[in-house]
């Protein structure tokens, strides 16, 4: 999807994640004639995603799809209608409850808003602007092959990878960071609003970026994850795999999720021991399959 705007005035805003009042609040820091671009994910995670799809449908404003969209038009109204729940709706880590209660009862919104984001495009080009929810600068020569759903979703920036050069300036959203990251021709602006930090905007052209501390009524969303440094003392004895997996099963009680760091550790320590555990660690679900498959894969 390409469009022509006035850059001066165009403002790119980074995942809201159900953010209402932060974003009312950051939007009040721009022009008032400002038009405004999302990067995807207003929902899921913070308390108002009912309320921020119905700003963002009201005020005009264009948004290219994320994530938690598909997961939304997925599975919501399965959990609404027929009380059919999947992870999304019934495990807190995922997101999806709070968008499933901002709901309620309001079924005619629920559907409209559904609809609304079936039409989604899954990039934006203003001028020279590539505007994505994931990190899609390899994937530009492939903008309109549905093969690459995926890719525009969650494909992720990580840091020192190696970037392509382009024709094209590459701003997305999905991986937090706690700044704005940028390199010659990408820019990262989701600084984690839903976790307690602030919400982005940048201004195309000038790519000043204009920020927001989330307001405490947004939202209450926090994940603990297992560091190396929770199973410091176990790694120091360099443990047989499986008195380190007991070790981890028996801390896990105080912990939401295993981080990404302790599976490329144990990946990297143990080889074949290692993936094997990886793939355990996702029936316990103590990892999530996002982060399995860039251990595995990565």
């Amino acid at each position: 999807m390409k469009t022509k705007k006035n850059l001066d005035n165009t403002y790119i805003i980074g995942d809201v994640h159900g953010c209402f009042y932060t974003l009312q609040n950051l939007i009040k820091k721009l022009p008032q004639d400002a038009e405004l671009i999302f990067v995807g994910d207003l929902c899921d995670k913070g308390n108002f995603s009912k309320e921020v799809i119905e700003f963002v449908i009201s005020g005009g404003f264009a948004c290219v799809k994320g994530n938690h969209e598909h997961l939304m038009e997925k599975y919501l109204y399965d959990a609404v209608h027929h009380d059919i729940h999947s992870p999304w709706s019934s495990d807190y880590r995922y997101g999806g409850i709070a968008t499933y209660e901002s709901y309620q009862n309001d079924h005619e919104s629920m559907q409209r808003h559904l609809d609304w984001i079936a039409d989604l495009p899954m990039y934006i080009e203003v001028d020279k602007y590539f505007i994505t929810h994931g990190f899609a600068l390899p994937f530009y020569q492939h903008r309109n092959d549905k093969s690459f759903y995926n890719d525009f979703l969650l494909h992720r920036y990580e840091i020192g990878m190696n970037v392509p050069r382009g024709e094209v300036i590459n701003i997305f959203g999905h991986c937090v960071f706690e700044e704005i990251i940028n390199g010659e021709n990408f820019y990262g602006i989701d600084t984690g609003c839903s976790y307690g930090k602030k919400l982005t905007a940048i201004q195309l052209g000038s790519m000043q970026s204009i920020q927001e501390p989330m307001d405490s009524r947004d939202s209450n969303y926090q994940i603990t994850e297992m560091q190396l440094q929770h199973i410091g003392d176990a790694i120091e004895e360099n443990p047989h795999i499986s008195k380190l997996v007991n070790h981890i099963d028996t801390k896990f009680a105080e912990f939401d999720l295993v981080s990404t760091e302790v599976a490329s550790y144990i990946v990297s320590n143990y080889g074949e021991d290692g993936i094997k555990t990886i793939h355990q660690m996702l029936e316990k679900k103590q990892l999530f399959m996002k982060q399995a498959k860039r251990v595995l894969e990565g």
